[in-house]
Order: structure tokens, then sequence, then C-alpha cells
């Protein structure tokens, strides 16, 4: 039976959304998008109504399931310049309520905050902070159980950046450094072999002969652990990894309607105990953007993404292209039109094609090594509308496929629509 009661979380953000509606009727002149004040920071709330048409990302044959979903969100935010410096920060508390699979409610979060940070001199950089909780996307590779698949699985993922540099864009030589931390857990025991644990430091120098054109080089190690691998001899236990490479880095501004940037790096890692096969190989990143008018803006993306590197991409919660993988090799085509100074529209594709290799145990105790792959599509469209200046509404449709050549992973289709309101009090 679908239930009535969606919890406390939702009717705190349907008060929330009527008190930033309220507030913004009420806020004096003074406050306006034209004013010459802004406020550092933002108070508000956001409602979403969403199908999924194949929630666990599951053939036709193992019985895809539908339902619907409500995602209610309490938003807070600051952006606050103190002296040379930036403060930084965006909070988000969800709550999700499926209206039939009700196993799969949860509460969770999302937090990036920071400061930009710069000296007297030519030193400048930034300090970082993120954490996130979600219901983990469905469609893992590996897993064969249909009754695993089906399990509740949480991912929480803690990062950390800090980075500085010597000099400014004026300056034709730029050395710099960066240190990253990330932290993946994922609470279903048959998605524990994914947990990881990585540590990455990068430092190279960058070269900028106009202000149109910056090349740059820069090596990197990475030290990292996988806590819960299949180790041979038929136990589970950690597997440390470490790796070093190289990366060529370019941003050029082609014209003032278009430009290109990119990277492409080598890297070579090794693991101690061998859960997993030894890497030897490319990794990169080249994106053109293209704005041929005010109101279009079109960005192609072309990536190769090794597991256990620097995230290229950022990680979303719709889809599983790189979890898993050796090598995704992505194209990505994203368009907005901005149809009127309040109505955008926006379109995006994503092609990838994962090479897969299995990190379970055989029948022995050994670790298999049997590779496979499969190839996953995302497309979707989407409409936004700014009905005043502290209010948005949008909606979007989209549709995933994805075709395998082996049964390390499974072949699946789902179409997903969804709205949601948005109200902030800036």
């Amino acid at each position: 039976m679908p239930r009535t009661s969606q919890g406390p979380y939702l009717r705190m953000a349907g008060f929330a959304l009527l008190s930033v509606a309220s507030a913004a009727q009420a806020q004096p002149n003074g406050t306006g998008p034209n004013s010459e004040f802004s406020s550092p920071w933002y108070l508000g709330a956001s409602l979403a109504r969403a199908h999924d048409s194949n929630v666990y990302r599951l053939p036709e044959a193992l019985g895809p399931v539908s339902d619907s979903y409500t995602t209610a969100s309490l938003l807070a935010g600051l952006d606050q310049p103190i002296g040379r410096q930036r403060l930084f920060a965006d909070v988000a508390l969800r709550r999700q309520d499926f209206q039939h699979l009700s196993e799969l409610d949860n509460n969770g979060y999302g937090v990036n905050a920071g400061v930009d940070w710069e000296t007297v001199g030519q030193m400048s950089g930034n300090l970082k902070f993120g954490a996130e909780k979600s219901l983990a996307s469905y469609g893992s590779p590996f897993v064969t159980d249909p009754t695993v698949q089906r399990q509740r699985n949480i991912l929480k993922e803690r990062t950390f950046e800090l980075s500085a540099q010597r000099g400014t864009m004026a300056n034709t030589l730029q050395p710099f450094a960066a240190y990253t931390y990330r932290n993946t857990d994922y609470s279903a025991t048959a998605f524990q072999f994914r947990d990881n644990t990585r540590h990455g430091l990068r430092a190279g120098l960058r070269w900028r002969p106009s202000d149109r054109l910056m090349l740059g080089v820069a090596l990197a190690e990475a030290r990292g652990k996988y806590p819960n691998s299949f180790l041979p001899g038929g136990v589970i236990g950690s597997d440390e990894y470490k790796s070093h490479g190289i990366d060529l880095l370019g941003d050029w501004t082609i014209s003032g309607a278009s430009s290109l940037n990119g990277r492409l790096g080598y890297e070579k890692r090794s693991y101690d105990a061998g859960s997993r096969p030894d890497f030897n190989g490319f990794n990169g990143l080249l994106r053109w953007r293209w704005q041929p008018t005010g109101k279009l803006m079109f960005t192609t993306s072309l990536v190769r993404d090794a597991d256990d590197t620097d995230r290229l991409l950022p990680a979303t919660g719709t889809d599983l292209t790189a979890a898993g993988s050796r090598v995704t090799n992505s194209l990505l085509l994203e368009g907005t039109w901005n149809a009127t100074a309040k109505v955008s529209l926006n379109a995006n594709y994503r092609y990838s094609d994962r090479k897969l290799v299995n990190p379970v145990l055989s029948a022995v105790g050994t670790p298999q090594t049997r590779t496979g792959s499969d190839k996953t599509r995302l497309a979707s469209v989407g409409v936004n509308w700014a009905v005043t200046h502290n209010v948005s509404l949008g909606c979007n449709v989209g549709r995933q496929t994805r075709s395998v050549d082996s049964d390390l992973s499974y072949p699946y289709k789902a179409n997903t629509v969804s709205c949601q309101v948005q109200g902030l009090l800036r």
C-alpha cells in the first residue's frame, strides 16, 4: 500500500518554502537584485517529486521495479570575502521517501565548505572540505545476485583538498602543489569491496606565454587502501596500493566565443596484496566550450578515467559509469539555451565505455581476473524557470540504457522524470 505520510522533513521543507516566499514578499527594496547591498548568506528549501521506471537498474528478466519518491531539502550557504580571503559554504539536509519501496527511505546531507586564501605577496590557494551521504546508485558491476542488488546501500564520502601556488595569471611561470584526500564507504556488505581511502599529491609548473594560453606539467603521487578486498587464500582483508605518474596541462582561449582545456596523464599503479591487477596507462580530459551567442552555450568533453585516480569528472547520484571500472572512456555533450531572462532549457548526453576487471574470489580462493565491458548511455532534457528572485521551478526527463558483453554487469533500461521547486532567501 502506498504511504500517505511523508515524514517531518517534508513538512519542514514545505513550511520553509512558504516562509521563503513570505519573506521575499516582505523584503525591503534595499535587498533586491539591483540593490548595492548583497547578503553573503542564503537560507532556503527545495521539494522534488520524481519517478523512476527501474529503481534497481535490473534487466527485464529479473523484474525491474518502478517507484515514485519525494526529496525534501533544507539549504543554507555562505559566500563572504574577508580582506584578501573568501569563506564559502553550502549545506543541504535531505530526506528521501519512496512511495512503495519504504526500505530505501533515507536521510542524507551534502556539505561543501572552505576558504580561498591569498597573502600580501604572490602566494594563494584554497582549502576545501566536502561530505556527502546519499542512497548509492544502483547498476553496480560484479553484483550478480538480484537479491543483493536490491539491498539498501548508503554511500558516505568525505573529501579534503589543499592547494597553493606562487604568482598570478600575470606571471609567466607559476609553480603549484596540491594535496587531496578521499574516503568512500558503503553500508551494504556486498558493496564494501569498493570502500576506499586515498591520499594524493601533485606538484608542477604552469607557463603562461600569453593571456590566452597556459601550458603546464605536474608530477603525481598517490597512496590508497581497500580495507575489504578479496585476497588470495579465500580471505577478505586490506590491500594497499601506490601510484605515480605525470600530467600535461593546457588551457587555450581560441576566441571570445571558444576555449579548449585539458589534461593528459600517464599513471603506474601497483597493489601490495594482489587483490586487483596492477595498472599502467593513460587518463585524461579534453573539454571544448563554445558560446556562439549570448544565449547559447555548448560543452563537449572527451574523458578517459582510470579507477583510483583523481576524479576528472564529479561524481553524480544518477549513474555508475566509472565505479568499479579499470578504464572508462566517455563522451559528454551539454547544451544550454537561455530562452528568456527567466527561462532556460538544457540538454545532456553521456556515452561511457567501461573496461571491467572482476575483483572477486574464485572457488579455489584466488582473485579472478576475468574481463569484460559495458556501454552506458544517458540522455536528459530539462527546463528551469526563475519565477521570482527567490523562487525557481524546474523539470527534467531522462533515459538511461546499458548494453554488456559479459556477465560482469547487467544490461538495463530506465526512464526518469522529476520536478522541483526551490526557494532561497538571500
